[in-house]
């Protein structure tokens, strides 16, 4: 008895410390966890703020909206309130209390907000005209905004916002092309601050309404047990393969990705319990932790919710969510596909075997115990696609999860377990919050002083009108940007500046903006910033270096996909030709299989030599590029690599047999 006992406390110990290894990696390496340990007082009043957040927008979504100023204003003041009481101003700081300048800030800033709100008419009547009042609470807003984007999003996001903003006062000192007419603190605070365009513009809009649905429903889903739903069934699907627990990384990543939408917490949520796997069956440290960081980042890429930014991208160019959810599928599967090339030639060439079939959690079992979970999941999608408001089919997702939660017991959500989801719902509302405010500021000069159009000229200009030219200024400027900024931050900023530019040169809106959201989260994946990768490598004990590079390597064949739907739009369901469609397809499934071989250095069949690696790698590219001498010339390195491996390899079989 003793030692039953014993050995419980053992397992509960190590459980606890595995729990707070991955507390410490999601402190370490996303921002957003990163956040103080409040007194009793100090948490009760932030969680009261996060419940009536989630409330407020659970209530506007169902019953009507305020006005677009007052609506995004109102969400603001939650969000800076809270940001300020939770997140300290340095990394260093945060087991200690709450600094007394961290009260002020959170004071001024949801003040500023809230004279928005009352003095909403006014500022109506004043046509965009700010008076001394407006402009001292517009700057400490603009301030503040900076403020939070440093300590919780990203310090070069900052520093990108406010040269924006030192441009938009001093820009008429500018000479050349860059030259405004006019500047000053009183113009910027009139478009900023007193019309929802900068600060409360579109961004702002769309994390006031249906994003933070997508939070809250999100949070109930993980409440529930989701994840541990997908775990299993991934175990169950593919645990049996070569390299099962690498195969399971990829599909579970992926499916808990469209559920949490945030990279790191994917590769922690996920990762704890897949790398260990990989390593036990014989995969490198280092490659099981890129395996999981290039599984969780794409995640973002996964209908139904996909990454924040896409609810940003049908706002902002006008489209319905339906259509960007259609336009996800091939490039989601591409991306997914490519990465389970990659593992599986790991696999064929370490000789790796799956996991016997006793250790492996049953389909079946599963579906019992949490397949009724996939019900409010499908629903959401269903009326996405039947063109319900993205609201209404968030609200109705919320409503089936606490229904449906009930069939059984272990998945039932307790009045204290809702109570907790609408707390973290709306905790993690600030993230996206202070993104899209911050980046309202951008978007807001840009308008003002009409730099996106000059920018953009630019860029036709170095490409010399280009098409491919400025796709690869474009990738350039979406890694370069995203080197440590989230997505939705890159987006709108290359949205705003390049995906014209695109448009202009012919390429389709969708596919030139989903261009750029691509890019934006391929930015994880690039070192020497590959956040992701080194959460994973956290937790796989590896070099965060050598991980970061192996998931770019991984990664590799991913890069080409974007530059497919750029010249074939049919693959993103725009302007489909069904011949069009099949040929494309089949050209960038084939110059994926290709590229991953030569990444690897293995054709299914054994280890190539280097001169054939680098062919398949040609080849690859060759088969992505849109035309058919160039398919050709793929088509026939693949055939001549393919049958050259198949005669070695029946060559070596009948040596040995001898």
């Amino acid at each position: 008895m003793a030692d039953k006992v014993k050995t419980e406390g053992l397992e509960k110990s190590a459980e606890i410390s595995e729990e707070q290894k991955n507390e410490e990696i999601l402190r370490e390496f996303s921002k957003e966890d990163n956040v103080r340990r409040l007194n009793r007082p100090t948490e009760l009043l932030v969680n009261t703020l996060a419940f009536l957040l989630s409330v407020f927008l659970i209530y506007t979504s169902a019953f009507g909206t305020l006005p677009a100023l007052q609506q995004r204003s109102v969400y603001l003041t939650f969000v800076m309130a809270m940001l300020f009481l939770v997140y300290p101003a340095s990394s260093k700081k945060v087991g200690k209390k709450v600094a007394w300048y961290d009260y002020i800030f959170s004071i001024l800033a949801a003040a500023a907000c809230i004279y928005v709100v009352v003095e909403y008419k006014a500022i109506l009547l004043r046509m965009g005209i700010s008076n001394n009042v407006d402009i001292v609470m517009g700057t400490i807003l603009i301030i503040l905004i900076l403020e939070g984007t440093r300590r919780l999003i990203s310090p070069a996001l900052a520093v990108v916002t406010l040269i924006f903003l030192l441009y938009a006062l001093f820009g008429n000192y500018v000479p050349g092309i860059f030259h405004i007419k006019a500047g000053g603190l009183s113009r910027l605070i009139d478009h900023q601050f007193m019309i929802p365009e900068g600060i409360f513009g579109t961004p702002l809009g769309v994390a006031s309404t249906f994003v933070s649905l997508f939070v809250i429903f999100s949070s109930l889903l993980e409440a529930c047990g989701m994840g541990e739903f997908i775990q299993e069934m991934a175990m169950a699907l593919s645990g049996q393969a070569a390299g099962g627990p690498a195969k399971v990384a990829v599909i579970a990543s992926s499916l808990f990705g469209t559920v949490s939408g945030e990279a790191v917490a994917n590769v922690v949520g996920t990762g704890s319990f897949t790398i260990p796997l990989m390593k036990k069956i014989g995969y490198e440290p280092t490659f099981a932790g890129a395996v999981e960081a290039v599984a969780s980042t794409g995640g973002q890429l996964v209908p139904p919710v996909m990454g924040a930014a896409c609810f940003v991208m049908a706002e902002y160019i006008g489209v319905p969510y339906s259509k960007i959810m259609l336009a996800g599928i091939i490039p989601a599967v591409l991306y997914y596909m490519s990465a389970f090339i990659a593992v599986h030639l790991r696999a064929k060439r370490l000789g790796m075997v799956g996991l016997p079939k006793d250790q492996l959690p049953k389909a079946k079992e599963a579906l019992k115990k949490r397949g009724h979970l996939l019900i409010p999941f499908v629903a959401v999608i269903v009326m996405i696609l039947m063109q319900y408001t993205v609201s209404m089919a968030a609200i109705i997702g919320i409503i089936l999860v606490l229904i449906v939660s009930n069939f059984r017991k272990e998945t039932r959500i307790t009045p204290k377990k809702f109570l907790d989801c609408l707390i973290d719902g709306g905790k993690k509302s600030i993230s996206f919050g202070i993104s899209c405010a911050c980046i309202g500021l951008i978007i807001g000069v840009t308008t003002l002083t009409g730099i996106g159009n000059v920018l953009g000229d630019y860029v036709i200009t170095l490409s010399h009108g280009n098409l491919l030219l400025a796709l690869l200024l474009t990738m350039v400027v979406s890694i370069f940007l995203g080197m440590g900024m989230p997505t939705v931050a890159v987006y709108i900023v290359l949205a705003t500046v390049a995906a014209p530019v695109l448009v202009k040169m012919g390429v389709p809106m969708l596919a030139a903006h989903f261009y750029c959201f691509y890019f934006g989260i391929m930015a994880n994946l690039t070192p020497p910033v590959a956040i992701p990768a080194y959460a994973a490598a956290a937790i796989a004990d590896a070099s965060p270096s050598k991980t970061g590079w192996a998931a770019f390597k991984i990664a590799l064949p991913s890069f080409l996909i974007p530059y497919v739907f750029i010249y074939y739009p049919s693959l993103m369901f725009i302007d489909t030709n069904i011949g069009q469609f099949i040929l494309a397809l089949l050209t960038c499934v084939l110059g994926v299989f290709m590229i991953a071989m030569g990444a690897e250095g293995y054709s299914f069949l054994r280890q190539m030599p280097k001169a054939k690696s680098i062919l398949l790698l040609i080849g690859g590219i060759l088969m992505i590029v849109p035309n058919l001498i160039a398919d050709a010339v793929a088509a026939a390195i693949l055939v001549y690599v393919m049958v050259t491996e198949i005669i070695i390899r029946r060559r070596n079989l009948r040596s040995a047999q001898q």
